[in-house]
């Protein structure tokens, strides 16, 4: 075999030679000039002109259907609920819940013996009623016939007096003593008189006609028929 050559490496360049070579510099390059970039603002809009704002309507009345009790509850429909404080008709301060505006039930006239109704002058279709005893008239607060309807010519009271005598069941009108003269059936009356059913009494521009409940052929004063059935009864 043939001996083995030796093999020698290439030589390398020295990195430090070219390095030291190369002339070496402690300034740095001046910086590239900046250029200034302006930028145009964007142009304002006007701001909207504010909306009037409109008026919110008052909450109206709510229908409120009735609540079901049941099968055998009625079906009376819906219930008409209101808002309370909502209503323009309520007064201001006044109390939804004070039981003060309540109205009184509907009164009625017990033992009454006959009726003056005004047909003509101040006061026309106004009716009064007549009881057992004196009844007087006037404008004044106090007469049982208030006539206060613009007739000035009628005294305050005591112009007139009307009477029901329950035992001769019989009604009688007197004058109060006035300047201006009372008249039944177009005569004045001087004295003491009977009335009749349908007369007619005048004072000043007033004129009221009478009318009768009781009389000769009845009276507050007889017995009910089904008090003498009882009494028949027994």
């Amino acid at each position: 075999m043939a001996p083995e050559a030796d093999v020698q490496p290439d030589p390398q360049p020295d990195s430090g030679a070219d390095l030291r070579s190369e002339p070496r510099s402690d300034t740095w390059p001046d910086p590239a000039p900046q250029t200034e970039v302006r930028t145009e603002a964007a142009p304002q809009m006007a701001a909207p002109a504010p909306q009037p704002q409109q008026e919110v309507p008052a909450a109206a009345p709510i229908d409120v259907p009735a609540p079901s009790m049941g099968r055998g509850a009625s079906r009376a429909g819906r219930v008409k609920t209101r808002l309370l404080g909502f209503s323009p008709a309520q007064a201001p301060g006044s109390d939804p819940f004070s039981r003060g505006g309540e109205t009184a039930a509907p009164g009625y006239t017990q033992f009454p013996v006959g009726w003056l109704a005004v047909v003509q002058g101040p006061g026309r279709g106004a009716a009064f009623t007549l009881f057992s005893g004196v009844t007087v008239i006037g404008r004044g607060e106090d007469q049982t016939v208030r006539l206060d309807f613009g007739d000035n010519s009628i005294s305050r009271d005591n112009h007139a007096a009307i009477a029901y005598d329950p035992e001769q069941k019989a009604f009688y009108i007197g004058h109060g003593g006035k300047a201006n003269l009372v008249r039944r059936n177009g005569r004045p009356v001087l004295s003491t008189e009977e009335l009749a059913a349908g007369d007619e009494i005048r004072i000043g521009e007033t004129t009221l006609r009478f009318v009768p409940l009781c009389g000769a052929s009845f009276g507050w004063d007889q017995p009910q028929q089904d008090e003498g059935a009882h009494a028949a009864f027994r």
